[in-house]
């Protein structure tokens, strides 16, 4: 089999594991876009608010440029090692700490520039719309600036046979006994892989455009029409992520670039796979219901439809 990692439904302690934390830390194109970031930005003196801190990493990197102080929050456990490790550099006194939720957070004072790196394999399921919105609004100066500035979720229809067989249609006859109820649940997990462009078969677009600098965008549901430009088969959809973190730096999670970030791509399957012609068209919906302080979770789903 090859290895994928299922991605929803999410593991609600996944970032009690040192392994994924490290998984970040060592993502070099991550690290890399995020200090050309916070170099552009941040600037001596100015008061920080770091969503979703993690072990600390954006938070120290904002008191090397001179940052006066970090208010860094985090709602997991994982706040306690970036506890220790400020206290191990010697910064602990220009980082205050809060293990919260930042949708139920109070910082006492408005900051310069809000930083956060919840950017989720398929942008928004950590809740980094929700939590930054609402950071903006009760944290941040009239002028202070936000990184990342834009989101945008980018989606195409892909043909993938190995993945589809040995992770969906894998559920059947297995020693004499039918496991196919297994399978209807292998359709509703999502899948991280690094889709090629010999997967895909239409032009990427553009599902949803968040940005930090306009209205609170919440209600993420689009319809798109794809025309196919290869005979194939679409056994689901490549979904990946572009992030302008400043105006002249961008992160993105996509198939295009030379080098591959953590993040990945992220496979949603069909449950029955469409076969298709060139030159067909067809159209790709999406419904996504977002986290918010009273719902704390997160739901998507798909439809494809032939024209």
């Amino acid at each position: 089999m090859t290895d994928p990692t299922e991605l929803f439904p999410e593991i609600p302690n996944i970032y009690d594991f040192p392994s994924v934390h490290a998984g970040m830390l060592y993502d070099n194109e991550r690290v890399e876009k995020y200090k050309k970031a916070i170099r552009a930005v941040v600037k001596p003196g100015d008061v920080v608010a770091d969503i979703g801190t993690g072990t600390g990493l954006l938070a120290f990197l904002c008191l090397e440029v001179g940052a006066k102080r970090v208010h860094a929050i985090e709602r997991t456990s994982a706040i306690e090692w970036a506890k220790k490790i400020a206290v191990k550099n010697g910064v602990s006194d220009k980082i205050k700490f809060y293990k919260t939720d930042s949708l139920d957070c109070d910082i006492g004072e408005k900051v310069d520039v809000i930083i956060s790196e919840l950017i989720g394999h398929i942008a928004f399921e950590e809740g980094m719309a929700e939590s930054l919105f609402d950071a903006k609004e009760r944290f941040l100066k009239p002028k202070g600036i936000m990184i990342p500035e834009k989101v945008r979720l980018k989606v195409a229809p892909v043909e993938d046979n190995q993945i589809y067989a040995e992770y969906i249609d894998c559920w059947g006859n297995i020693e004499g006994i039918d496991f196919s109820p297994m399978r209807e649940e292998a359709v509703k997990a999502c899948y991280l892989l690094n889709v090629k462009n010999t997967n895909l078969l239409s032009e990427p677009t553009t599902f949803f455009n968040v940005d930090f600098d306009d209205k609170k965008q919440l209600n993420l549901k689009n319809n798109k029409k794809f025309k196919v430009f290869r005979k194939g088969i679409i056994h689901g959809i490549a979904l990946w992520f572009e992030a302008n973190l400043s105006s002249d730096i961008k992160l993105s999670s996509g198939p295009f670039n030379d080098i591959d970030t953590h993040w990945q791509q992220c496979f949603a399957p069909l449950s029955e796979p469409l076969i298709v012609d060139q030159k067909d068209e067809i159209s790709v919906e999406i419904n996504m219901q977002l986290r918010t302080k009273e719902k704390n979770n997160f739901n998507f789903n798909f439809e494809i439809k032939r024209y």
